[in-house]
């Protein structure tokens, strides 16, 4: 079931790229920055669902990391020319370099972060009450994502933390997000969970997200605009969205393989940035033509992909 709502994260991912609402600040907050930053969470947390399921010994968990490492090693290198500094080499140009270098080109952080999740997850696999501890980590993430906001502009310290790799990454996001996943798999919670309970979460979570952002708007950033990642509710309505699709015993699309979806799916999260780059080279086009372009020609060019994977196998 995650596995078609997979494609509805996926937009909501392009829509945040393209900043879909940019000529309306208010309403580009709520969902570019609010709601729409449901879909990578939700991802991190499929991933640590089906680690915890299926990557049960050293032998499985080395075939995995092997995989992620080769995956993120192959868009890294195809994404190159986008981040590699050809013109005003200084030391801020190289030192964004290696930082994009070693924990991804813009998307790409995502790989990253689920690789070093994993082995968050592999190693601690046996410990108890690590929940807490990514509660805790997830919360500092939040802490250091903010601290710009109360940073001269032009000092050091604001340039070190305005970084997105300082708090976006697999310590204070990756891993907190994909235990939350493990952790619903080991103690069966999707099944021991009632349908009327998980709706009032949903809808509990809802409000504490709205009331978040709007707090956030109003009294933290006051006016001013920051792209933001960390948002605290997502620690609850992520895994209630998560669980609320795994429970829906609904047959969408009868006949349709799902992991093919899921394939074509990671194929747009990949490709998109460069459709991307590429309508916006002319500065030209609005940006919600942007975005349903980007939709248009990357599911086209992910269905290429998708028909060569048994050669592209490195790439999905």
């Amino acid at each position: 079931m995650a596995d078609i709502f997979r494609l509805v994260f996926i937009l909501m991912v392009i829509a945040i790229h393209a900043g879909v609402f940019f000529g309306n600040p208010l309403l580009s907050f709520y969902t570019v920055d609010g709601f729409f930053r449901v879909a990578v969470p939700i991802f991190f947390i499929i991933n640590g669902f089906y680690f915890q399921k299926n990557v049960t010994d050293s032998f499985k968990f080395r075939k995995w990391l092997t995989r992620v490492v080769l995956l993120f090693v192959s868009w890294q290198v195809i994404y190159l020319p986008l981040y590699l500094p050809l013109h005003d080499i200084n030391s801020n140009h190289l030192a964004v370099f290696f930082s994009e270098l070693i924990f991804g080109y813009h998307h790409l952080w995502y790989i990253a972060a689920m690789a070093s999740g994993g082995v968050g997850l592999y190693f601690l696999r046996n410990q108890s009450r690590i929940i807490f501890i990514c509660v805790g980590l997830f919360f500092a993430g939040a802490l250091l994502q903010y601290s710009r906001v109360f940073i001269k502009p032009d000092s050091l310290y604001y340039k070190v933390f305005s970084q997105y790799w300082i708090f976006r990454n697999g310590l204070f996001f990756g891993f907190p997000m994909m235990y939350i996943g493990s952790y619903l798999a080991r103690h069966n919670i999707i099944q021991k969970i009632s349908v009327d309970k998980i709706n009032l979460l949903f809808i509990l979570g809802g409000i504490l997200l709205t009331a978040e952002l709007t707090f956030v708007y109003i009294c933290v950033f006051k006016g001013d605009s920051y792209h933001i990642d960390f948002i605290l509710s997502l620690l609850l309505l992520c895994p209630v969205i998560f669980i609320l699709l795994m429970k829906d015993t609904r047959v969408y699309f009868k006949g349709f393989n799902t992991k093919n979806l899921a394939l074509i799916c990671s194929a747009m999260y990949f490709t998109h940035p460069y459709v991307i780059n590429f309508l916006t080279a002319s500065e030209s086009l609005p940006n919600n033509e942007v975005f349903m372009l980007t939709i248009v020609i990357t599911f086209f060019l992910s269905l290429l992909l998708f028909l060569f994977r048994k050669w592209l196998y490195f790439l999905f």
